[in-house]
């Protein structure tokens, strides 16, 4: 039998000749009904497993909010809780142009639980009673969530409505009802909306949630100033290092003052200002040291106008640092106020004051041109000098004007908020549906 015959006796024994092409069409056909059945089934237990992970890890669903009928926007900085997992606030501020009403008893809010297509469904955490909490003027508010249980994995819908409206721009009812889930009290009332879950791990633990009494301005603390207290804190190192630097360059300077010599003169130590004199820069920095914590310190009697003799590293700005600076019987405000003067007078001895007497008591300043080619040697290491004491005098007015009264600002602030927060905490504050 040829090898032609052989082949054809093999298609018909497994039904692949054209007489049963019917029923080759059918096995192909349940081959792939099962293969694209579990294909499916894969892809959807692999949607619910993708779900389910996002419902468990994300707090934040939504990062900004714009009110339906004054267009006033703003950001929600974050989910918070305790470490119970029984406290939620939902920390938010306003843009700065926005007019808002700092009474925390013109808002009101109402909460629903949500699928995770964000369509509405009863919460199903029990017991959750609410406060709002205008923190001063700072444009932040916050509603903090206290429950009976921790919070369940689920996304839950705020709304919150501000009664009393202080800004009059876009108010002509367009707010879409469409838009907003067919919700048509967006349209009669000033509100805004943000999705968040905060039994998702996700949300931050932070200490003011743990405290047995809410404190505003601890809450505003852990969210808002004290990363911005780490920042200054690291430029204030940073500052620290680069006048280690300036003061490193003085010392290699002063040195060649004895060394660099033209016909037998050469240039005595200048007379440093006294703001300048003595200063030093002890400790390491987090990179020198071995426990990766900086210990840089600038040690001088003289504190420069405007500016701010202060012990940042052992205080922080919860603790204050104003009541270790202002005078008994002065307020901060009066304080500050002070400095902001000594910087107008600025009456001190300068960098570019400073006298250049050579050994014979000429000055190569007043007695020789600068652009004498016989006297470069002098002029360079004079100007070096000069230029690294100018260096150190700027970075210790900036590390201790600038940078200084940032981190006093900071306790301002928080102050501001210690006297001026406002809070709804009444049972007709916050509606939820069960």
């Amino acid at each position: 039998m040829g090898i032609k015959d052989k082949a054809l006796n093999l298609g018909k024994k497994f039904k692949l000749d054209s007489h049963h092409a019917i029923e080759r069409f059918g096995v192909f056909f349940g081959i792939f009904v099962v293969t694209g059945a579990i294909v499916m089934v894969g892809s959807g237990v692999a949607a619910f497993k993708a779900g389910r992970d996002a419902l468990s890890q994300t707090a934040l669903y939504t990062q900004e909010f714009v009110t339906s009928k004054t267009d006033l926007g703003g950001d929600v900085d974050g989910i918070y809780t305790n470490e119970s997992g029984d406290k939620a606030l939902v920390m938010m501020h306003f843009d700065e142009s926005a007019q808002i009403s700092y009474n925390a008893a013109d808002y009101q809010a109402f909460l629903l639980g949500s699928d995770t297509s964000l369509n509405s469904e009863p919460v199903s955490t029990g017991g959750i009673e609410g406060s709002f909490h205008v923190f001063g003027s700072t444009g932040y508010v916050g509603v903090l969530l206290d429950a009976e249980e921790p919070f369940d994995r689920q996304v839950l819908n705020l709304t919150v409505r501000a009664n009393a409206e202080l800004s009059f721009a876009k108010q002509d009812g367009t707010a879409n009802p469409d838009e907003l889930g067919g919700d048509r009290t967006f349209a009669k009332y000033d509100q805004w909306r943000v999705f968040f879950n905060p039994g998702a791990s996700g949300a931050e633990v932070i200490p003011a949630l743990d405290a047995l009494t809410f404190d505003p301005a601890r809450a505003f603390y852990d969210v808002v100033l004290e990363t911005q207290e780490a920042e200054l804190r690291t430029s204030l190192d940073r500052k620290l290092i680069e006048m280690r630097t300036s003061l490193a360059q003085v010392e290699a300077y002063t040195t060649d003052l004895e060394m660099t010599k033209v016909d037998g003169l050469f240039l005595r130590p200048p007379s440093v200002p006294a703001s300048l004199a003595g200063d030093e820069i002890t400790g390491v920095s987090a990179a020198e040291a071995q426990d990766g914590v900086s210990t840089l310190t600038l040690e001088t009697d003289q504190v420069v106008p405007g500016g701010f003799g202060l012990d940042w590293r052992s205080g922080d700005v919860y603790d204050g640092y104003l009541d270790a600076l202002v005078p008994s019987g002065q307020s901060y405000a009066e304080f500050l106020s002070a400095k902001r003067e000594e910087v107008a007078d600025g009456r001190t001895q300068r960098v570019s004051d400073m006298q250049w007497i050579l050994s014979d008591g000429s000055s190569l300043t007043d007695d020789y041109q600068l652009s004498d080619v016989t006297m470069r040697p002098l002029t360079t290491v004079m100007n070096n000098l000069s230029r690294a004491y100018q260096d150190y005098s700027t970075g210790k007015a900036e590390y201790q004007s600038d940078l200084m009264l940032e981190l006093l600002r900071l306790d301002v602030s928080l102050r501001g908020v210690q006297s001026n927060s406002t809070v709804r905490d009444d049972h007709d504050f916050l509606t939820t549906l069960y």
